[in-house]
C-alpha cells in the first residue's frame, strides 16, 4: 500500500496535518505530547475503522481536540481515499485482514497461541476444511467413517474437530466402562481387560445344553406315555363301575327277551289278519263312494230335470210368441240338440250303481283303526326286543371285563411321578446349562464390545491428537512458518539485530530466548520485523511503527538503515515510522522523509540530534 498523503484536523493532539508523502520511509519525530501518537492512531483509524482510546462510536466526539467541534482524517493510497469524520464516524475503511497487524507492530505478540494461529492460517491461506485436510487423516490410517464425522466440524475450525474427536473418545470410554460393569477406562488395562472367570462347566455348557435337551425331549415323551396309560385306566374303571350300577336293569330287561319274542309273534299274528280284511272293506267302499258323489250334486240334479222339461215343452210346440210383435219364432236347433246331449250324458251317468257291500264300507274305519294299533303293537315289541337283546349283549361285556386283569392304579401313578421327577431333573438341567450357555455368550459379547469400545477410544483419541494444536495444523502451521521464518531471519541480518522466530505451540522468540524474557527494546525489535514480515507475506507492503525512541541511538541507526534497504529494494512502498526526538536527524537516506511535529501541527526542520 502506497500512501502518498494524510490529511488531518482536529483528531486527539493533532490539530492540523496536511503531509505529501514523496518518499518510502516516513520519520515522524517531536517532543512528548506534540502529537504523534495522535498522528498514528488517526491513519489507523482511517484506514480499518479502529479506534484505540474510545471503544463506542457515541463516544468519537472525544476524539475532537479540545475545543473542536469537528473533525477528519483522509489517507490517500494507491489511488484511493481512506477517511473518517468526527465526530459521526462516517468514512471509508481499508478492507484487509492483516492490515491491522502492520499499523499495531505489537498486536500478534499480544495474541493467545491460538488467535497466532488462526491468524497465521488466514495469512498463508490455509483452510481448515477441504481435501487437503482429509487426505492428511486419510494417509495417516484413520477410518473414511470417522473422518467423515469430523469433516464437517472442521469449518469451524481444527478446535472444533478437535474437541468433536475428544467428545466422541470420552463417550466410547463411557460406553466401555458401562459394558464393563462401572471400571474406568484406562490405555493398558482396556488392551487386555477379561470380566471375571465364569463358572467351571461353562465352556461346555453348549454340549451339554444340547444333551439336556434332547434328554428332556424323551422324558417329556415317557412322562405323556405314562399319564394317557392312567388316564385310559381311570376312564376304563369309571365306566366299568357305572356298567355295574346299570346291571340290575340291564339283567331286568335282558330277562324279558322270551315274553317279548312271544307277544311280538301274536302282535305279527294278529296284524297279518288285519290287513286284508282293511283291503277287502276299502274294496267294498268304493263303488258306493262315487255314485254318492255324483248324486249329492244338487244343482247338477236340478238343471238336468229343468233342461229335460225344456226339452219336453221344446219337442211339443213348434216355437214360441214374441211379446212385442205377437209373432212366433221357431226354436233354435242348435240349441234343442245341445240340451238333449246334456240330458242325454246325466241320465247315462245316474243310473243305479251295481250292488255293493255296503256293511263291509261301514266297518272300513273300524278295521283301519285295529290294523293301526296291531302295527303300533308290533313296532313297540320289536324296540322293546332290541333294547333287551342289548341288554343281554352289555352284561356279556360286563362279564368278559370283571374277568379280566384290573390295572394297578399304585404302580401306575407311581411310574408317573418317576416320569415327573426324571422330566423335572432334566428340566433344572436344561436351566442351569442354558444360564451358563447364556453367560458364556454374554461375556464373549462383552469382551468385543469392550474390544470395539477400546479401539474407538484409541481411533478418536488418536484423530483428536491429529487435529490438535501440534497435529495436523501444527504440522501445516510448520510448513507455513517456514516463509516468514525465512523472512525474520532475513530482517534480523539485514538490520544486525537478534533473530526472532515463531516456534512450534506458536511462541515467540529471540536466538532462542522467550518473548516475555525480552527486554522492551528487544521487544520492539522483535515487534517490528514479524510486522514487516506480515507486510510482507500479505502484500500489503505497508508499516507502522511507533515508540521508534525506545531504541538507543545505535538501535535507531540500524533500524533507519534496514527500512532503508527494504525501500531501495523496492520490498515496501510505505513505511510510518513515530518517535519522541529532541530534533529530526540528519543525514538521512534518500528514501526517508522527516516531519516534525510540535503542538499538533505537522512541520519540517533540520536541526541537529
Amino acid at each position: 500500500m502506497k500512501i502518498t498523503r494524510i490529511s488531518a484536523q482536529n483528531y486527539l493532539g493533532i490539530r492540523a496535518a496536511d503531509i505529501a508523502l514523496d518518499r518510502p520511509v516516513q520519520l515522524f519525530a517531536g517532543r512528548n505530547g506534540a502529537g504523534k501518537s495522535s498522528l498514528q492512531e488517526a491513519v489507523r483509524h482511517a484506514l480499518t475503522g479502529e479506534t484505540v482510546r474510545v471503544s463506542l462510536k457515541k463516544e468519537y466526539a472525544l476524539l475532537l481536540t479540545e475545543g473542536a467541534e469537528s473533525g477528519f482524517v483522509e489517507v490517500v493510497a494507491d489511488g484511493g481515499a481512506y477517511a473518517v469524520a468526527l465526530p459521526s464516524g462516517k468514512g471509508t475503511c481499508f478492507e484487509a485482514g492483516a492490515i491491522n497487524y502492520v499499523l499495531d507492530a505489537q498486536r500478534f505478540a499480544s495474541l493467545s497461541p491460538d488467535e497466532r494461529r488462526a491468524f497465521l492460517f488466514g495469512l498463508m491461506g490455509l483452510s481448515s476444511s477441504g481435501d487437503a485436510v482429509k487426505k492428511r487423516l486419510a494417509d495417516k490410517g484413520f477410518d473414511d467413517a470417522r473422518v467423515a464425522l469430523v469433516m464437517p466440524l472442521l469449518r469451524a475450525g481444527f478446535d472444533a474437530a478437535c474437541k468433536e474427536a475428544q467428545n466422541r473418545a470420552r463417550d466410547a470410554k463411557s460406553a466401555w466402562k458401562t459394558v464393563t460393569g462401572g471400571e474406568t477406562w484406562g490405555k493398558d488395562k482396556a488392551a487386555g481387560w477379561r470380566p471375571p472367570a465364569l463358572p467351571e462347566g461353562a465352556a461346555k455348557a453348549p454340549t451339554l445344553l444340547e444333551n439336556a435337551r434332547a434328554k428332556l425331549t424323551e422324558a417329556d415323551a415317557a412322562l405323556a406315555t405314562a399319564q394317557q396309560a392312567l388316564g385310559a385306566a381311570r376312564s376304563a374303571a369309571q365306566a366299568r363301575e357305572e356298567q355295574e350300577q346299570q346291571r340290575a336293569q340291564l339283567e331286568e330287561r335282558a330277562g324279558r327277551i322270551e315274553r317279548i319274542r312271544t307277544k311280538l309273534a301274536k302282535d305279527e299274528s294278529e296284524l297279518a289278519d288285519w290287513q286284508p280284511k282293511v283291503a277287502d272293506a276299502k274294496a267294498a267302499a268304493g263303488g258306493v263312494k262315487k255314485v254318492r258323489a255324483v248324486m249329492e250334486d244338487a244343482v247338477l240334479r236340478g238343471l238336468a230335470k229343468v233342461a229335460a222339461e225344456f226339452l219336453g215343452i221344446a219337442e211339443a210346440s213348434t216355437g214360441i210368441v214374441a211379446t212385442d210383435s205377437g209373432e212366433i219364432v221357431e226354436w233354435d236347433e242348435g240349441l234343442i240338440n245341445r240340451a238333449r246331449a246334456h240330458v242325454a250324458e246325466y241320465r247315462a251317468q245316474s243310473k243305479t250303481a251295481p250292488a255293493e257291500d255296503a256293511q263291509a264300507a261301514a266297518k272300513l274305519a273300524e278295521y283301519e283303526k285295529a290294523r293301526d294299533l296291531m302295527q303300533s303293537a308290533v313296532a313297540n315289541s320289536r324296540r322293546d326286543l332290541a333294547a333287551a337283546e342289548a341288554a343281554e349283549a352289555q352284561l356279556v361285556e360286563l362279564d368278559k371285563a370283571a374277568a379280566g386283569d384290573t390295572p394297578n392304579f399304585d404302580e401306575l401313578r407311581e411310574d408317573v411321578q418317576q416320569k415327573i421327577e426324571a422330566r423335572d431333573a432334566w428340566r433344572a438341567d436344561v436351566a442351569k446349562y442354558q444360564a451358563l450357555a447364556e453367560q458364556a455368550a454374554r461375556q464373549e459379547k462383552v469382551i468385543e464390545q469392550a474390544a470395539q469400545h477400546h479401539a474407538d477410544v484409541q481411533a478418536w483419541l488418536e484423530i483428536a491428537d491429529a487435529l490438535s494444536p501440534d497435529g495436523i495444523p501444527g504440522e501445516m502451521l510448520a510448513e507455513a512458518l517456514g516463509p516468514i521464518n525465512s523472512r525474520l531471519g532475513a530482517s534480523a541480518v539485514a538490520a544486525g539485530w537478534s533473530v526472532p522466530q515463531i516456534v512450534s505451540g506458536m511462541k515467540i522468540k529471540a536466538d532462542g530466548r522467550p518473548y516475555a524474557l525480552l527486554s522492551e527494546s528487544e521487544k520492539w525489535r522483535a515487534d517490528a520485523m514479524i510486522a514487516e514480515a506480515v507486510s510482507h507475506l500479505s502484500g500489503l507492503r505497508l508499516l507502522v511503527l511507533d515508540r521508534f525512541d525506545v531504541l538507543d541511538l545505535a538501535g535507531r541507526a540500524d533500524a533507519l538503515e534496514w527500512l532503508d534497504q527494504l525501500a531501495a529494494e523496492e520490498e515496501i512502498d510505505t513505511a510510518l515510522v513515530f518517535g519522541t526526538l529532541k530534533a529530526l536527524p540528519c543525514g538521512l537516506p534518500e528514501t526517508i522523509q522527516a516531519h516534525w511535529i510540535d503542538g499538533g501541527v505537522v512541520g519540517q526542520m533540520r536541526e541537529a540530534a
